[in-house]
């Protein structure tokens, strides 16, 4: 049986009436869930970001290389991406308010142990964890959500748990100046930063545990039955595909960003810091935006979303290209704003489609395949691609050029599964 939330008459209803106010949706649907995934995004975000500003210290107390370093945090985004598939199928068959309980404690636990690491094996092993850990977000966090709120809502739901990420970003270089700041340069204050990141990360992850679990059918399928059912619904394959090529673009893109912003703008490390966290503001206000323009766009037509994240990440990409040559920090601040806005809007939509062509028991498996073809496929294909321009063109000209392009390819593949969606839809409400 479908969901509650799927049923025929709830998702006719939902589609031509007003959902009224976010508030007394979540009054219904319950806050908690949504408050308690949101703190995850953010805590998620901030771990990440805090690894990054406090890079040159972790390399001097474990007497590593800058090369070592990077390989000890790439790892963690590795392991989101291998353990993502695994964490979907086990949430289409069990109870995903203990996995994501489960997950986050385990991560909690890697934060601090990173604090009390003292060799590069000891380093990656601690992220590794982390990065399983943190594997929830996608399949899990995001399957929750769909089933936990009504249709009409899921847009402005997913928008909030989604500006955790960007929340995250801005917060995370304020938490590490803190401990910098606090704690005396012999005592390491990196430890000490992530440390004190396990303790909330142990709270939510109890809170986690105790989630209501949504109604909903368990998967009885094998896996390859699973992805055997997902690969017949052409609106699922078209915004992953597209995904995959749009993380070509978002994925790689701002590492070179940053080093236009060093060797063009002359912009130190903390500066950059800072730098990217005003940027990522527009990621919060571009999410927030994202899903109250996804619940308007849904209720009108499903392939309005597919269009509306097909224009926002297409000119994502073209104002990387644009700001790849920003005369000034002011210019590359204001473009970056606009362009996390954009990022973060087109996802939302994107989100509640997947959720919307996905029967119930195979969407934790769903979620798992947009985030690994987005981390996967898309970073590894920038890293080569924008590696080669980087080598032919140089930095700003290669950012001009792979950016747009992977970004306006992935909005052609979405304008183009447009003529799917409605089908995709109706098969998953009957």
């Amino acid at each position: 049986m479908p969901s509650r939330a799927d049923r025929p008459s709830a998702a006719a209803t939902d589609a031509r009436q007003d959902p009224g106010s976010l508030r007394a949706v979540l009054a219904t649907g319950g806050g908690a869930t949504v408050g308690v995934l949101a703190g995850l995004q953010v805590l998620d975000s901030v771990d990440g970001v805090m690894f990054v500003v406090f890079a040159p210290e972790i390399r001097e107390s474990l007497g590593i290389s800058t090369a070592a370093v990077g390989v000890v945090g790439a790892l963690t985004g590795v392991m989101v991406a291998l353990a993502a598939l695994p964490l979907g199928l086990l949430g289409d068959r069990y109870r995903r308010t203990t996995i994501a309980g489960v997950a986050t404690l385990v991560w909690a636990a890697a934060a601090g142990l990173l604090g009390l690491v003292q060799n590069l094996w000891q380093a990656s092993a601690a992220r590794v964890v982390a990065g399983i850990g943190k594997a929830n977000e996608g399949p899990i966090q995001s399957a929750l959500l769909v089933d936990a709120y009504p249709p009409a809502v899921r847009g402005r739901v997913l928008g909030l748990h989604r500006g955790g990420q960007p929340l995250g970003i801005v917060a995370g270089p304020l938490v590490a100046a803190a401990f910098a700041a606090l704690i005396p340069e012999e005592h390491e204050p990196w430890r000490w930063a992530f440390a004190f990141l396990a303790v909330p990360a142990l709270v939510l992850g109890f809170a986690a545990l105790r989630l209501p679990e949504p109604a909903r059918q368990h998967s009885s399928a094998s896996s390859r039955g699973v992805f055997a059912s997902l690969r017949k619904i052409p609106t699922l394959v078209g915004v992953v595909i597209a995904l995959g090529t749009f993380g070509i673009s978002v994925t790689t893109v701002p590492i070179y960003l940053n080093v236009v912003l060093e060797e063009q703008l002359g912009q130190g490390a903390a500066a950059r810091g800072v730098i990217t966290s005003v940027c990522a503001a527009g990621g919060l206000l571009g999410a927030v935006a994202g899903g109250a323009m996804s619940d308007w766009l849904f209720r009108r037509s499903p392939g309005a979303c597919l269009y509306f994240a097909a224009v926002t990440l297409s000119m994502m990409g073209i104002g990387f290209a644009v700001q790849a040559y920003a005369p000034d920090v002011t210019t590359y601040v204001v473009i970056g704003i606009v362009i996390q806005a954009m990022t973060f809007a087109g996802i939302v939509p994107l989100s509640v489609v997947v959720a919307a062509v996905t029967p119930a028991e195979s969407r934790a498996t769903a979620f798992a395949l947009v985030g690994v073809f987005t981390a996967l496929i898309g970073g590894l294909g920038g890293a080569v691609l924008t590696g080669a321009a980087e080598e032919l063109w140089g930095v700003q000209a290669a950012v001009a050029v792979v950016a747009p392009a992977a970004s306006v390819v992935a909005g052609v593949v979405l304008a183009a599964t447009v003529r799917h969606v409605r089908r995709d839809v109706d098969r998953v409400v009957r």
